[in-house]
């Protein structure tokens, strides 16, 4: 053994992004260690700090008090504001739409008489389609909140979003782009349902989320402090095999030692491919649900600005810029514009999908340099107001259900022995659905683990 881990365990969890940590908070109380291969915790969450404001590279809008992640916000002492002003703006063929109701655009962005008619069709549809997703998200009587998970995945997952609106015009196909790289898909990739969901805040006034003052990373930071010597970085783990007493856990520290760990139980939350790497003699419907999760590309850059007057931006939350070599460009500073406006900004700069994935081998300064350009292009305010452009590139930054996903459901959401999987591939890719699968993972392994010796594991949890 190696790297001063304990031999045993009740419960190892692999993997300290918002899943696991979720799953280790719910597990408080029993002996538990949690891996994780990169020498941070929190996944997707990722920032740093620059003064009062803050440089946000990943998942960064949070839900409301009473959501999964407001609860761990409100035990952490993580303070988070409301994101202020509206939801989405769009810059196109030099014009800038920053005040316009998303109804509007087919009217008034520079496009030719068809570019315009296809782009009221594709609105009437996503409209229509999103709206009918948003009221099968309800839940129905006596309907438990995995049968309402696999019936939400379910919903349009034969064909994707692009077969779904037919035909479109390059332009306006690139306008789609846009908006559907933030699920790491293009729409000819991703399941019709999953790309409707998506559209259910567009049409909204205003963002529906929180910003955490500080940057994202502070919440699984608390988090990750919490667990003290119980979560282990810059160890890989790379086999979970199930033994007759529980679950053999080998891995490999910073420094390259193996080691081996015995726990009553595991909990895998990683990346649906890691999963399928490192489990071994996974059941085959198992193994084919992993296999079947598609995850997308991201490339983001954190930009710190140095104004010192109002922008025309300073309202809008996301604005679209799908001729630009990022395809979104985020205000991380929106929700502290009430009040004296103080000088100084913070974006995040997005591309995704296909356009992401041709990003990954250029060098970052590359990157930086077409990033800044091009935004000083779609904003001259920002000439001689950049201080600062930093990238981090994401080569699988998010998963998204490609058609047929929805059959895999089951085999993917019900233990397996003494092994439960966990990670918002399993629902919807955002905190929200890692959160909650962290947590009824855990609520799988306890029941597993209260089970007297000789007992059976309740029928759903056997292998």
């Amino acid at each position: 053994m190696s790297a001063g881990l304990p031999e045993r365990v009740d419960v190892a969890i692999i993997g300290a992004g918002m899943a696991g940590l979720a799953a280790a908070r719910a597990l408080e109380g029993r002996s538990i260690l949690v891996f994780e291969a990169e020498t941070r915790a929190g996944g997707r969450l990722l920032s740093e700090p620059r003064g009062e404001y803050w440089l946000n590279f990943g998942a960064h809008m949070f839900g409301g008090p009473e959501s999964g992640v407001g609860r761990l916000l409100t035990e952490t002492g993580t303070e988070a504001r409301p994101i202020l002003g509206r939801l989405m703006g769009m810059a196109y063929g030099g014009r800038r739409l920053l005040d316009t109701p998303a109804e509007f655009y087919p009217f008034l962005l520079p496009l030719t008489p068809s570019e315009r008619l296809a782009f009221i069709r594709m609105g009437l549809k996503l409209r229509l389609g999103s709206d009918r997703v948003a009221r099968q998200m309800r839940s129905q009587p006596g309907e438990s909140e995995s049968e309402r998970t696999a019936r939400l995945i379910g919903i349009e997952n034969g064909r994707t979003l692009a077969a779904y609106l037919g035909a479109l015009p390059p332009r306006i196909r690139a306008l789609l782009a846009a908006i559907t790289e933030r699920n790491g898909a293009d729409p000819d990739e991703m399941a019709a349902g999953h790309g409707l969901r998506s559209f259910g805040n567009v049409w909204s006034r205003h963002a529906p989320g929180r910003h955490v003052l500080g940057g994202s990373a502070l919440l699984p930071q608390r988090l990750a402090a919490r667990l003290g010597d119980r979560l282990r970085l810059g160890v890989t783990v790379t086999g979970v095999t199930q033994a007759p007493d529980g679950v053999v856990i080998d891995y490999r520290d910073s420094t390259g030692a193996p080691g081996r760990v015995r726990a009553r139980a595991a909990i895998v939350a990683t990346p649906a491919f890691v999963s399928r790497r490192i489990v071994k003699d996974l059941p085959t419907p198992v193994a084919e649900g992993l296999d079947a999760i598609r995850y997308g590309a991201f490339v983001t850059a954190g930009v710190l600005t140095t104004e010192t007057a109002p922008m025309p931006w300073d309202g809008v939350y996301a604005t679209a810029t799908p001729d630009r070599s990022f395809s979104v460009m985020f205000n991380m500073a929106t929700s502290l514009r009430e009040g004296p406006r103080r000088p100084g900004g913070s974006l995040m700069l997005f591309r995704g999908a296909r356009g992401a994935q041709g990003l990954l081998d250029q060098p970052e300064a590359e990157i930086e340099r077409r990033f800044g350009q091009d935004l000083v292009a779609a904003f001259p305010e920002l000439r001689g107001r950049i201080a600062e452009i930093t990238v981090q590139k994401w080569a699988a930054g998010a998963p998204y259900a490609a058609p047929g996903r929805a059959r895999h459901q089951s085999a993917l959401t019900t233990p397996f022995g003494r092994v439960a999987l966990a990670g918002d591939y399993l629902e919807f890719p955002n905190m929200e659905a890692a959160i909650a699968s962290g947590e009824a993972a855990a609520g799988a392994v306890t029941r597993l683990l209260d089970i007297p010796a000789g007992g059976q594991a309740p029928a759903q949890e056997r292998g």
